[in-house]
């Protein structure tokens, strides 16, 4: 994967991106090798943002972490956008349904910080976005852009493919 094509694409689309009201991005990588590399890229873009890698670490839940408390830690206002890497690691002991109310809380996340969540493309996580959020393409880049169904792209057609 060609780092340069990777950075200059993430950061057009976050930059289109600021101005939606419907703040809540899934990046989801098609394999776990590619991860690590788009991982590193998000990072470095979105510096200004608060970063949950592990569960525990900096201002990142601990586990066990009720549906609840997880909720209130990724949607209650803040002062800085979120990015949340893997959240399937919070999610342990969750039902399929706490799971898919969380994705459905991406898609309708608006008025607040930006949520920006990447993952690994398993189909039950694909699945679970298809209910909500809409899938694009960002490129010919390993992984696909998923945003709420309710929000218009028509800002965004000179960087989604």
């Amino acid at each position: 994967m060609d780092r340069k094509q990777l950075n200059e694409a993430l950061r057009a689309f976050f930059a289109a991106h600021q101005t939606v009201r419907y703040q809540g991005v899934v990046i989801a990588v098609k394999s776990q090798d590619d991860f690590s590399v788009v991982r590193s890229q998000i990072e470095a873009i979105l510096l200004e943002h608060d970063v949950w890698e592990t569960p525990g670490e900096g201002t990142a839940p601990d586990i066990p972490c009720v549906r609840r408390n997880f909720f209130d830690a990724v949607f209650l206002p803040r002062k800085r956008g979120l990015v949340i890497f893997s959240p399937k690691d919070w999610m342990l002991d969750w039902s399929e349904q706490d799971e898919a109310t969380f994705w459905t809380g991406i898609a309708d996340a608006f008025g607040r910080h930006e949520i920006v969540i990447m993952t690994v493309a398993t189909p039950p996580v694909i699945a679970q976005l298809r209910v909500s959020l809409a899938e694009h393409e960002l490129g010919r880049l390993p992984f696909s852009i998923w945003l709420s169904r309710h929000q218009s792209i028509d800002h965004l057609q000179g960087v989604l493919s």
